[in-house]
């Protein structure tokens, strides 16, 4: 089944020299011209709806309204295509988990390289695994070997024992963020790939090529445990590689951020540790286990 893109344009030129390549790869265009009119048909078309890609040109603050539904409902992928790098232009749309930003004229190897990326953070559709009950009470363990097609196995596993907690829009935010975690104990964990030579490879459309050529070098395995009772979920993720310096992303200032919003990577750990109400790592970075209050409370970032 063809999936849908809606494409939010100020002017169809970047929507002509671009959505070849999309057609090219098994998803089709929605165009509209407002962010009302865009609302309508996101909704009309969640189902079968893989990203939301908007261009704008002097304020992106008539797009909160859809950002804002997109970060309660689905988390799809959002791209911005920008005219000016003003950060200020966009640095209120993260706050809905809009992440990814390309500036124009956009190169076409580097605007499927964003495309592509951004697709593959997305939690993946639920593959088949055999239910099991949720709620208070429950302790589980998952061990999978470190390649890419077993982390929507792992998510999926983690959707069985938590999805009666949450409500859908709540899960799909829950499961998005997790998805950040898993890959990064994947890639730069066991997999070694640090966020420079990421952003080489995405600007050089060769990340998965490289993602592909290392899980055939590297066995190693992924860990993950799930704790609930009556107050929180409790997921700890551990990989087999040397650690990180996590605090370079955990204390990151909104400026340092902002300042980021145009590199290909290096984004998802700050805004994580602002969804969860506790982040914590060990093992020098390559344990961290995350809480997720059922009630309520407040976050930190430990």
């Amino acid at each position: 089944m063809r999936r849908n893109i809606l494409w939010i344009e100020d002017g169809p030129f970047s929507r002509m020299k671009l959505g070849p390549l999309l057609d090219g790869n098994g998803l089709s265009i929605l165009p509209v011209m407002d962010s009302g009119s865009a609302v309508d048909l996101y909704v009309e078309h969640l189902h079968d709806l893989a990203m939301i890609i908007a261009e704008v040109t002097h304020s992106a603050d008539h797009l909160k309204g859809l950002a804002e539904l997109n970060f309660k409902s689905s988390m799809l992928p959002f791209i911005l295509i920008v005219s000016t790098p003003g950060e200020g232009l966009v640095a209120s749309l993260l706050d809905y988990g809009v992440r990814d930003y390309l500036i124009k004229p956009v190169a076409p190897a580097r605007f499927m390289a964003v495309v592509s990326n951004a697709i593959a953070r997305a939690p993946h559709p639920a593959c088949s695994i055999n239910p099991l009950g949720s709620g208070a009470g429950l302790s589980d363990l998952l061990v999978i070997p470190s390649k890419s097609e077993e982390l929507p196995r792992a998510l999926e596993w983690i959707r069985n024992r938590t999805e009666k907690l949450f409500g859908q829009g709540e899960i799909e935010k829950f499961l998005c963020f997790l998805n950040e975690l898993l890959l990064n104990a994947h890639e730069h964990g066991n997999l070694r790939i640090s966020e420079d030579e990421k952003a080489q490879l995405l600007e050089m459309d060769a990340f998965h090529l490289e993602v592909e050529s290392r899980e055939n070098q590297v066995d190693a395995m992924i860990e993950i445990s799930i704790a609930i009772d009556d107050e929180k979920v409790e997921v700890n993720i551990t990989d087999e590689g040397g650690g990180f310096d996590f605090l370079k992303y955990v204390n990151m200032s909104r400026e340092d951020l902002e300042g980021r919003l145009f590199s290909p990577c290096g984004r998802g750990i700050f805004i994580m540790s602002h969804y969860f109400d506790g982040v914590k790592y060990s093992k020098g970075g390559s344990s961290v286990t995350i809480t997720k209050a059922l009630a309520g409370a407040g976050n930190g970032v430990l």
